[in-house]
């Protein structure tokens, strides 16, 4: 592949960042980060009945501190209701609040929805071949990031 090819792969990254940046408008203090666990929580309640928070972080590819702040910042906002486990207090438990339903029904399954039906003229060969190419572009550049580490 030659230079002038990888960057306008980044710049078109760039450009995926910026539309996620226009996702629909959020209530206050709520980030789309939060939208994100909301997801995740919920995703993971359907395939299993306990939801822990190390799920959560699992599930997100995230650190288990800064999942607990978010999560945390939820269930101060009425999103989420978190529990300790009664036989390892270790160990919390989750689930959305209504209010967390409501906020996955419209900014996750609504959007998504949206967003599908926007995209009809676009195939679905295109999508998953843009989707695997992030997929693989990713692993590339977390495995060689030592390899070009700083550039002085």
């Amino acid at each position: 592949m030659d230079i002038d090819l990888a960057r306008s792969f980044l710049d078109s990254c760039h450009d995926a960042r910026r539309i996620c940046e226009l996702l629909p408008n959020l209530p206050p203090h709520i980030k789309p980060r939060h939208i994100r666990i909301i997801k995740a929580v919920h995703d993971l309640r359907e395939e299993k009945k306990t939801v822990r928070v190390s799920d959560v972080s699992t599930a997100m590819q995230g650190t288990m501190p800064s999942i607990t702040k978010l999560v945390n910042e939820l269930c101060d906002l009425g999103v989420m209701n978190k529990r300790q486990s009664k036989n390892d207090k270790r160990v919390f438990t989750l689930k959305l609040t209504a209010k967390g339903e409501k906020y996955y029904d419209i900014y996750v399954r609504r959007f998504h929805a949206w967003l599908a039906d926007q995209m009809q003229s676009i195939p679905d060969e295109d999508v998953e071949a843009a989707v695997r190419t992030i997929e693989k572009v990713k692993a590339i550049v977390e495995k060689g990031r030592e390899d070009y580490g700083p550039l002085d």
